[in-house]
């Protein structure tokens, strides 16, 4: 009889762990159906989402996976729920997209060409566009933000920290230059995150001489060159990368044939 009742009790523990584990997986489906819809429908911060009932009844889950999703929502700082009040939509920031690109990547040991070609392809846009207004509304002291990230990466080593901060500050201060908040809100997590990615390919140069095109064509106040002086870098960089991953892959391959 006891015996019957042990088989019982742990058929029903078995049951429970497993759908505790569907909740956890379905949570995390839900959170993302949810920043989908957010980007959609609710894109404006400080919207309130629907009820907790209502997202509930949308996904065809229960209440406590909309509360877990939200949860993990609230976490990573894309929403805010107020006691009594509901669930609101919070305003992005640079750390947020960062953190949602890096998600993208966290389970690959090195980035992916077509990955590194998408990204390049959305920096080259977006840099080219953000260099020409630079060139008609930088002021001194964008240029000389500018120059100072420029001696820093001339006297360093592509491997050191400062380095790789100049060239992020390099990249900030074109954005910021451009006068336009949603240029640096978008391009500062872009370019940190595909820095990180290229340095996983141990590929990552300077380019300083590069970079001083493109501050020479801003001083200049040349639009035109601005972007063409972008255009090379990106280039230049996208081929770097492509040699390097390829390698990479090579050495793999030789490493499982031998």
């Amino acid at each position: 009889m006891m015996s019957g009742r042990c088989g019982s009790i742990r058929i029903v523990l078995k049951g429970l762990q497993k759908r505790s584990f569907r909740r956890g997986r379905l949570s995390e489906q839900v959170t993302a159906e949810v920043e989908r819809m957010m980007v959609t429908e609710f894109s404006e911060p400080g919207v309130r989402l629907p009820k907790e009932s209502e997202l509930a009844e949308r996904f065809h889950v229960s209440r406590i996976v909309i509360r877990e999703a939200m949860k993990i929502l609230e976490g990573r700082g894309v929403v805010e729920v107020r006691a009594g009040s509901g669930t609101y939509t919070v305003a992005p920031s640079v750390d947020k997209v960062k953190d949602s690109l890096l998600r993208m990547f966290q389970d690959r040991p090195i980035p992916g060409i077509e990955d590194m070609e998408l990204m390049m392809e959305l920096r080259e846009v977006l840099e080219e566009a953000m260099a020409s207004l630079a060139a008609v509304r930088a002021t001194p002291a964008d240029l000389e933000e500018m120059e100072a990230a420029l001696v820093t990466m001339e006297a360093g080593h592509p491997a050191d920290p400062q380095t790789v901060e100049a060239d992020l500050r390099f990249h900030r201060t074109v954005a910021r230059a451009a006068h336009n908040p949603y240029f640096e809100m978008v391009t500062e997590p872009l370019t940190a995150v595909f820095i990180q990615q290229i340095m996983l390919t141990n590929s990552y140069t300077i380019g300083a001489d590069l970079h001083r095109g493109i501050a020479n064509e801003i001083r200049k106040g040349n639009p035109v060159g601005a972007r063409q002086a972008v255009r090379r870098l990106m280039r230049r960089t996208m081929t770097d990368a492509k040699r390097a991953i390829k390698l990479i892959e090579d050495a793999a391959k030789t490493s499982v044939g031998a």
